[in-house]
């Protein structure tokens, strides 16, 4: 009886595995390439910002946050081209760079300089500067 009920429940489990069916539709591959002719550089900009985090947390930034992503009050998102932000801070300090100098399209490789001071995962402030050029698309 009790090797029946095992075969059985070995049996169901089987038919009853989980199923995964997906949809997937090809889309366009769409590629523009620009020249550096296409564009209008500014000088080199900066941009400070400084967090302070006391257990992790950014109490100042805890309900609002101006990042680099959002040069706008609409969710209009700037291109960054030749770096990777690796933290928010940086990108706090790339919006103050795109805010002092409105207009532009594109940043071309910000470069930031980064510094903490604190003890770390108690409280930290963190200062960061970026560097970067901005263009306009012609």
């Amino acid at each position: 009886m009790f090797r029946l009920l095992f075969v059985v429940a070995v049996v169901a489990a089987f038919f009853t595995s989980c199923t995964i069916q997906s949809r997937s539709m090809k889309t366009p591959n769409n590629h523009v390439q620009f020249v550096k002719d296409d564009f209008d550089f500014s000088k080199q900009v900066t941009g400070e910002a400084t967090s302070t985090t006391i257990f992790g947390i950014d109490f100042a930034r805890l309900f609002s946050k101006s990042l680099g992503e959002n040069i706008e009050a609409n969710t209009m998102q700037i291109p960054i081209i030749g770096s990777l932000i690796a933290n928010k801070t940086n990108m706090y300090a790339l919006y103050n760079a795109m805010v002092d100098n409105p207009g532009y399209d594109v940043v071309f490789y910000p470069q930031f300089e980064t510094k903490k001071t604190g003890i770390p995962l108690i409280f930290v402030t963190t200062t960061v500067k970026v560097t970067a050029r901005l263009a306009k698309i012609k």
